[in-house]
């Protein structure tokens, strides 16, 4: 009969008391997979009651992983580990020791320990691949967070604020892939390429190729709907409104730093400078700020939109800060 790991006897282990022989059945028990949920959630409720001091993460889980490797592949040189065995070991290996390193440490920034952040400044994209081979482009002014350890699992799932596109690999254990948005809203898929826009103003979806199903709140249920390729659907406190996007690549069009808009208002178009450059603006005269916006521009900054819009709308700016004044040309001295 196995000795019961009991969380007084995890509680010590965390704070560095613990026997040699409680230490030894500890590492055997968080070897199968059906404790590690366990074993964290008692790691974090007791971090939170020894608080020792705040250090970077990410900075630290790196060169702990780095420092990691380089021991086990001393210790693989010496003991002759057979080739099979060694990518389980090296991933436990690295799971565990950054588990033990974060309570030594006495970190107690759940998230931090949890997930990995990727984050994006006001006009920036950035290209990434997952670790399952799937392939994001994450917009200005976005976040998008990815579990540590548990995205290796079914289901993976990220976690997006702001805007990003996803190519979704399917997998041979067929395992879901599930994008958290804002407002309850989430796009379950197998392997397909879609968008997903999620910030203050709303959230909408847009399927390119493959077929997603989305997940979302509509009062206090919990509905989904079916997505097919070129359909947009855009979230509302009151349900899902869909329509069909006659060009959705057109909602990817950021990727390459363009912005196609088709009869936008100006004060829209100013919303979405904003969201990607951090640059408000401010447009006093009411016809100007409802006058429709079309075509298809190409722009690294604020400014360079509005150069290209200027003369076509009959108006001057002057920025001061992240602030843009929009004067109408004809109400200018």
């Amino acid at each position: 009969m196995k000795p019961a790991i009991t969380k007084e006897i995890l509680f010590s282990y965390f704070a560095g008391t613990s026997t040699a022989l409680q230490k030894k059945l500890i590492e055997t028990w968080v070897k199968e997979e059906d404790n590690h949920e366990l074993f964290f959630q008692l790691l974090f409720e007791w971090e939170q009651t020894n608080i020792q001091y705040h250090v970077d993460v990410d900075e630290g889980i790196e060169r702990h992983r780095k420092w990691v490797l380089s021991i086990k592949d001393h210790n693989e040189l010496i003991t002759e580990t057979p080739k099979e065995s060694t990518p389980w070991l090296r991933r436990w290996w690295i799971a565990a020791s950054v588990v033990l390193l974060c309570v030594a440490l006495g970190w107690v920034t759940k998230e931090k320990i949890l997930f990995r952040e990727f984050s994006t400044q006001y006009g920036e994209i950035k290209k990434m691949t997952l670790d399952d081979g799937s392939k994001v482009v994450l917009n200005a002014n976005s976040t998008l967070k990815i579990p540590r350890i548990s995205f290796k699992k079914s289901p993976r799932e990220v976690f997006l604020t702001g805007e990003a596109g996803f190519e979704v690999v399917h997998t041979r254990d067929h395992r879901r892939f599930l994008v958290h948005a804002g407002n309850g809203v989430e796009v379950e898929v197998l392997g397909t390429t879609f968008n997903v826009y999620t910030r203050s103003s709303g959230t909408k979806v847009v399927l390119e190729e493959g077929k997603v199903q989305l997940n979302y709140k509509e009062g206090d249920q919990r509905e989904s709907v079916i997505m097919k390729p070129g359909d947009l659907a855009t979230v509302t406190p009151d349900g899902v409104r869909m329509t069909q996007a006659e060009q959705p690549n057109q909602y990817t069009a950021w990727k390459y730093h363009r912005f196609i808009f088709d009869d936008l208002p100006f004060s829209e178009v100013g919303q979405k400078l904003e969201e990607v450059f951090g640059a408000r603006l401010v447009i006093k005269n009411e016809a100007l700020a409802a006058e429709p916006v079309t075509g298809s521009f190409t722009a690294l900054d604020a400014e360079e939109l509005l150069d290209a819009l200027k003369e076509a709308k009959g108006f001057s700016y002057t920025r001061k800060g992240d602030e843009i004044m929009i004067v109408s040309e004809e109400n200018s001295p």
